[in-house]
């Protein structure tokens, strides 16, 4: 699994309930692989890198992998970006996508999976100077075979330690504001990226039924347009000859109304600016 999400550069998370467990889950982050020519140009507009998001750009060494991305990281959510490579992992492959949510308590993934034999919990390590630490598990759908990936995240009490958190906290339920607390104390967010709103994907039958199989194992509502996730929505059409899943638009929320505008991030992807919201818009 491809992923990045870099607690000590993330603000907050998104809040998205799922049904299937009590216990809050929170939107993490969304990862798109893009062109490598899109990938180089990400931070060349300063309404982007100094208006709408925190940019950073960063590598990471897990026990098993070795990658590097582009951040848009928000006040309750990150976009993630990385570019196509030879590792031949989840991730890089030109548009493989991957959505992220992340638990607020330990525990929650074992009780998914105890009620479910159709998912499956990877262990995710990082590496540091001939060192490695549980970072998080990831939950997710058993034998997936489309460039859509949807898990669950559970950070290892041994991370929580690292960024601050106490015995006792840790065994708590850890909401977005109680985590920010403790990592960033009263530090504000800088920029206008809030959280992910919905995206907009274009699905083969072998997508939609991907989708499906999402919506019936983690209990979220689905219907001929979209997948409801309580206030992140997932928008799908069904396009028969396309190869694999295509990512068309992020629609993002801000922290407060601005002026229309309309940004290129790169040739293939622009941001449009509509009151309080904005939407990334992927040309394919």
């Amino acid at each position: 699994m491809r992923n990045l999400k870099l607690l000590l550069f993330c603000f907050l998370f998104s809040s998205v309930e799922l049904v299937h467990s009590q216990s809050k889950t929170d939107c993490n982050t969304l990862f798109v692989c893009i062109p490598a020519e899109d990938y180089a140009t990400l931070f060349s507009n300063s309404f982007v890198k100094d208006t709408l998001f925190i940019c950073k750009e960063n590598t990471t060494k897990t026990a098993t992998d070795e990658y590097s991305g582009k951040y848009f990281m928000g006040e309750f959510a990150t976009l993630e970006f990385l570019q196509p490579s030879k590792n031949n992992k989840f991730g890089d492959h030109l548009n493989d996508i991957g959505i992220e949510f992340k638990s607020r308590k330990i525990g929650i993934l074992d009780s998914i999976k105890g009620k479910n034999a159709k998912v499956e919990i990877e262990k995710v390590y990082l590496e540091s100077d001939g060192k490695k630490h549980l970072w998080y598990d990831a939950l997710k759908l058993k034998d997936n075979k489309t460039n859509l990936e949807f898990s669950i995240l559970e950070y290892s009490a041994e991370e929580l330690k690292i960024l601050g958190f106490t015995d006792d906290e840790i065994k708590k339920t850890i909401s977005p504001t109680d985590f920010n607390k403790v990592v960033y104390g009263d530090h504000n967010y800088p920029r206008k990226f809030k959280s992910i709103k919905s995206i907009t994907l274009e699905v083969n039958e072998i997508g939609l039924n991907y989708l499906k199989q999402l919506a019936s194992n983690f209990d979220l509502s689905f219907n001929k347009k979209y997948i409801q996730c309580n206030d992140f929505r997932i928008y799908y059409k069904v396009k028969k000859k396309i190869n694999k899943t295509v990512l068309k638009t992020i629609e993002i929320n801000l922290t407060e109304s601005l002026p229309s505008k309309t940004s290129l991030i790169s040739s293939n992807i622009t941001v449009s600016i509509s009151k309080n919201t904005a939407q990334l818009v992927f040309k394919h």
